[in-house]
Order: structure tokens, then C-alpha cells, then sequence
């Protein structure tokens, strides 16, 4: 029986995913929803310099978290959209050109055969100067201005060799966002707690007496 739910429901197997844009800049993370109520007055700063310094830092900490929740989704977002047109280049690419998901034949042989194996593989790893790089990791000096993604490799190349680039590419974009997000908010938290400091040290001056133009600037 079909009801009032099922009626705008596509069968089953023939429901669209949803279209996403293709990702172009971290700007709209530093967006969030207000953590106060707009409509009203600001509350009361508190009296005590050390629970108005905790305060303020808390405020640009629960900001930066926002912002970082932000970045994680616009990413997650991205690579969803990745995947998305790997499968619909799959549908349409030569069957013969296909990349098949797991090993290779002949590569089930170079696994090792019990943990004992795996161990003695990776010990002798451990020891073993740093191979080169690979054509499939991110290069040195790779740089977000590198992140947008309009072409990836040759026109002939497998949807799914360009979809790892991709993504490879997109994660380091990711790195160097949070990177800085991280840095940002560490400059900004030392800015606050100077400019509180002086507040501090000028209300203490004050309330001794010394006048204004005999007040040491320490910003």
C-alpha cells in the first residue's frame, strides 16, 4: 500500500544523490550561528580580571572549535562530491580501462604468510632509509593555491587514479587550513590577553593616583 510519505519517494535504486558544488575556498567556515541572543543586551562583563581573561579566551576557543567543525564538514562535503563523480565517470569509461578495487593478480604471493612475517617486514622497515617519493604523494612545498581541482592527470586517466589525487590533494588542502586555523587563534588568544593585561595594569595606575601621560606603554 502506497501512502502520503511514499508518494514523493523515486523507486528504490533510482533516487538521485544530491548534486554538490564543486569546492572552491575554506572562506564560508568562519561563519557560525551566535552563541547569544542578538535581540538583548550584552551581559555584564565580569568584575574579576582573572574570570574576565578565562572568559574571553573560552569565547575565542568555543569560536575556533566552531570554525574547525566547519572546515571538517566543507572537506567531508568535498570528498563525498569526489566519489560521487568517480562513479559517474565509472559508468561511462572504457570497461577494458577500468581500475578493479583491491590487489592485483600475482599480488595475493607478496603478502606476508603469518604475523611473525609481518613483523620481521616491518622491523627491516623501520631500519631502512626513507624511500623515495612516489608520484602519488603530495610533493614538497605543495601549497592550498594547488587545490583546485579542475583537471587531474591525463584525459585518459582510470576515474579512480584521478579521484585518489584528488583527495590526496584535498587532505593536505585540510592540513594546512587547520594549521593555520590553529596558529590564528594562538595570536589572537596572546593579542587578547595583552590588551587585558594593559587594561589591568592602567586601572591600577589609575586608581594610584599616577596620571595618564606618566603611563608606561607595555603593549
Amino acid at each position: 500500500m502506497v501512502t502520503t510519505e511514499d508518494a514523493g519517494k523515486a523507486p528504490e535504486g533510482q533516487q538521485q544523490e544530491e548534486e554538490i558544488p564543486a569546492f572552491q575556498t575554506i572562506a564560508p567556515s568562519i561563519f557560525v550561528p551566535a552563541q547569544m541572543d542578538l535581540t538583548k543586551p550584552p551581559p555584564d562583563l565580569p568584575s574579576d580580571p582573572s574570570r574576565l581573561r578565562s572568559e574571553t579566551l573560552a569565547q575565542i576557543d568555543e569560536h575556533a572549535d566552531a570554525v574547525q567543525d566547519n572546515i571538517y564538514y566543507m572537506l567531508q562535503r568535498e570528498k563525498t562530491r569526489i566519489r560521487q563523480e568517480c562513479k559517474q565517470r565509472e559508468a561511462y569509461f572504457p570497461p577494458n580501462l577500468k581500475e578493479v578495487p583491491g590487489l592485483a593478480l600475482g599480488e595475493e604471493s607478496c603478502l606476508p604468510d603469518n604475523a611473525m612475517e609481518m613483523d620481521e617486514i616491518l622491523f627491516i622497515r623501520s631500519i631502512c632509509p626513507e624511500p623515495k617519493r612516489g608520484p602519488y604523494e603530495v610533493p614538497p612545498g605543495f601549497s592550498h593555491a594547488q587545490c583546485l581541482h579542475v583537471l587531474t592527470g591525463s584525459p585518459g586517466e582510470p576515474p579512480r587514479k584521478c579521484a585518489e589525487k584528488m583527495v590526496m590533494n584535498l587532505t593536505k588542502h585540510g592540513v594546512l587550513n587547520l594549521e593555520a586555523l590553529a596558529s590564528h587563534t594562538k595570536g589572537v588568544k596572546e593579542a587578547k590577553s595583552r590588551e587585558l593585561e594593559n587594561e589591568m595594569l592602567l586601572k591600577r595606575l589609575g586608581s594610584t593616583g599616577v596620571a595618564p601621560t606618566d603611563r608606561m606603554d607595555i603593549s
